[in-house]
């Protein structure tokens, strides 16, 4: 089998270390023989070559091993890729233990996503129980620090910059350098590695305190990436970057004018408390950032007096280390991603866009729409977006859900923007209700555009696009000017309950009359968008197909589903009236009391008063409630037919449902009424003009005969063909042809 990736690790004086994880790599679920690994003894004088040697003579691993001068671990993975054979790079460090199926992972990611230039992967902490103050560790749950003891990058990228000497700073410089050419690293969680934490000794914040000098070479390099993606970490919900310094920097001020006041001034004055009073509580957090992630058996009284006189210094350290260092790296010139390219002998990626996407849908609802589906796209592409949240189109009701989310929106505003994942900012905006008076709906779309203006000048977002779900926005394309303006329509919305029908019909011939592109979701709402707007597609809503096609494999059943006897017929989405038929429900259980009706969702979901209590009070009917997306494949493992119970109306007969995809990838038949974006999909689903057709499909996917194993195949298939990222690469196609 030829070598299909390279694993590439640089080790100084980390014998013990590089045993464990040579041993993790031995046990890789991927044959051997579809890896190399590749490990680069950087001037190490600790027997780690002739361990390496005893290893190689031993392990069935295809291991190479190199020994160099000491040179620091850039020049030792530049090295080590010159000497791999394949495409793509895996990147380790000594100290780290890969996941069992950490490489394969890697090549089901590089195979699914071939036009990335590299993954970064999840890195765990174990062993915690170890862990001190004065220990080191490196973890990363969330994405964008990316750290190359868990990187895998395509071999046409990997050149690290050797004046990094010490192993800080010179993975981050790599992913800035790729980014600022516009390609992508995708983040993924479960490409997996553990980090244990490293032996404690009492001057260990001080050695990690020294590495700071290499941030004056990184933000010389990259002076707006240093800038706003660097250390951040979350505070209140928002993400700030440097906060790690700037608390250390509130302390060193306090320190300095409250030891100042005490030795200067003859009397204690306002500025003196003050001072005092920063001081001692960016000391407290110094502290507290130091202790907070060790178990506190772990904390002796000793650990702690020194903890508090290593605290007094670090920041000292550090600073001089920052100041150091930018004076030293003064006269480094600022990073040429062109001429970058160019050195590597890379074409330039296709243009990246700068999106402000206007969303009737707030990001954190449990039960993701195509908008945050297609945002999430759209960044892991390289495309930046400022994700702004739903305007409420919708009439406020007295009812608990919408004076929650009123409280929940109004805490979330304060927040201003939070970015959230890698190249996604969210913002919601206060927004004042009663849309039918104009004068409230000028003040919001006053304050709308000054605030998205000056977001996009903070994100330093050029030439921004409009992507928009909600059809009243022309007043905002008055206020700003964007590049573009899509309108992505995926509902006939002024069907929907409680909708200000007459400004929906009024705004939206004149908003896709004035588009660039209009996207549609199902063939009746192409059909009278595409009488306004020439430049109208049809692209029917997908489904993420590997997450839903876990059910085909062997995975278990959800656990509420065991104490519910087959046959189970699945519904999963929003319980609604104008969405979901009760009739229907009722008499399928009625009628089949042997049928046990299994249904997942939030009830009342647009549409605040709904009931659905004479459903769920029938003894075969099992309502479960909302549940986590991750854990729908579960639910669905326990079915044997999903359902589509829609009413035919006008906002279903414009509606293709996000579920239709969904369950097709997870391998079960498919019931549905009568709806018109479906009727295409009549081979692979069971499409039924009246109540009793319904019933009697049902009955028919229970016999599983040979005709209903051919649906299933091909269902499946179409919905590989479906996905989230063929469908935004579909998109992205249009949109670049019209930008040409």
């Amino acid at each position: 089998m030829s070598i299909q990736i390279s694993v590439v690790i640089p080790t100084y004086n980390s014998k013990d270390l590089l045993h464990q994880c040579l041993l993790a790599l031995e046990r890789q679920t991927i044959p051997l023989s579809a890896f190399e690994v590749i490990a680069v003894d950087d001037g190490s004088n600790d027997g780690t070559m002739e361990m390496l040697t005893n290893f190689q003579n031993k392990s069935p691993l295809k291991l190479k091993s190199l020994y160099i001068p000491n040179s620091g671990p850039a020049t030792a993975r530049n090295i080590g890729v010159q000497q791999a054979e394949s495409d793509w790079i895996a990147f380790l460090d000594a100290d780290v233990v890969a996941h069992g199926q950490w490489l394969e992972r890697a090549l089901e990611l590089i195979q699914k996503y071939p036009h990335v230039a590299g993954f970064e992967g999840r890195t765990i902490v174990s062993d915690r129980h170890k862990l001190t103050p004065f220990t080191h560790q490196t973890e990363n749950f969330y994405g964008g620090r990316y750290p190359t003891c868990n990187m895998i990058i395509r071999k046409d990228f990997c050149s690290f910059y050797t004046k990094y000497r010490i192993p800080f700073r010179e993975d981050t410089d790599l992913a800035f350098c790729i980014m600022e050419a516009g390609y992508t690293i995708r983040f993924d969680d479960k490409l997996q590695v553990f980090h244990p934490p490293l032996s404690p000794t009492y001057l260990r914040p001080i050695k990690l305190a020294l590495r700071y000098y290499y941030d004056g070479l990184l933000q010389r390099r990259f002076p707006h990436r240093y800038k706003e993606n660097l250390d951040a970490h979350v505070f209140w919900g928002m993400p700030i970057s440097h906060m790690k310094k700037k608390i250390y920097g509130v302390f060193l001020l306090g320190q300095i004018f409250f030891l100042g006041s005490l030795l200067f001034l003859p009397t204690p004055s306002h500025g003196f408390t003050l001072m005092g009073f920063l001081f001692l509580l960016s000391y407290a957090i110094c502290c507290w950032m130091s202790i907070r992630t060790t178990l506190p058996e772990s904390r002796t009284r000793n650990d702690l007096i020194i903890l508090l006189l290593v605290n007094f210094l670090v920041p000292w350290v550090i600073y001089f280390q920052l100041l150091k260092g930018y004076i030293h790296f003064r006269h480094e010139k600022e990073f040429d991603a062109q001429q970058w390219l160019r050195g590597l002998g890379l074409p330039s990626p296709k243009k990246k866009y700068d999106i402000v996407l206007i969303s009737t849908a707030d990001w954190d609802y449990p039960f993701w729409t195509n908008k945050q589906h297609i945002s999430s796209r759209l960044a892991e592409h390289g495309h930046r977006i400022l994700y702004v949240e739903s305007l409420g189109l919708r009439q406020l009701t007295a009812s608990y859900r919408d004076l929650e989310r009123v409280f929940q929106r109004t805490k979330r505003s304060l927040l201003l923007v939070r970015n959230l994942k890698p190249n996604i900012w969210v913002w919601s905006p206060m927004v004042l209700p009663f849309h039918r008076f104009s004068v409230v709906r000028q003040l919001n779309w006053m304050i709308l555009s000054a605030f998205i203006r000056f977001f996009c000048r903070k994100l330093q977002f050029k030439s921004p696009i409009l992507w928009t779900y909600n059809p009243t926005v022309s007043a905002l394309t008055e206020r700003i000017n964007f590049s573009k303006q899509i309108y992505h329509c995926v509902d006939e919305l002024r069907e929907a309950p409680g909708m200000p029908v007459e400004l929906l019909e009024s705004h939206e011939k004149n908003f896709c009359e004035k588009s660039d592109l209009i996207f549609t979701t199902s063939q009746n709402l192409y059909l009278r968008r595409k009488q306004w707007n020439p430049n109208t597609y049809y692209l029917p809503n997908p489904c993420d197909f590997d997450h839903f096609n876990q059910t085909t494999r062997e995975i278990a059943i959800a656990p509420a589903l065991e104490n519910i006897p087959m046959p189970r017929l699945g519904f999963v989405g929003a319980l609604s009236h104008y969405k979901v038929s009760t009739d229907l429900l009722k008499k399928i259980a009625e009628r089949h009391p042997e049928w046990q009706l299994v249904l997942l969702g939030q009830i009342g979901e647009g549409e605040p008063g709904a009931s659905f209590d004479e459903i769920i009070s029938l003894e075969n009917v099992h309502f479960l409630g909302p549940q986590p997306y991750k854990e729908l494949p579960h639910y669905l493992k326990g079915c044997q037919v999903a359902m589509l119970p829609c009413p035919i109306n006008g906002y279903t007969q414009s509606m293709f449902p996000l579920k239709f995809f969904e369950y097709m990838a997870a391998g079960l038949p498919v019931v549905t009424t009568a709806l018109s974006a479906l009727e295409d999909y009549k081979h692979i689903c069971y499409w039924c003009s009246t109540d009793d057709e319904f019933i009697q499909s049902i009955a028919l996917a229970l016999e599983q005969d040979d005709d209903l194993l051919q649906r299933i195949d091909k269902g499946i298939e179409l919905a590989r063909k479906n996905t989230w990222e063929t469908r935004v690469e579909s998109m992205l196609t249009i949109l670049d042809e019209l930008h040409s």
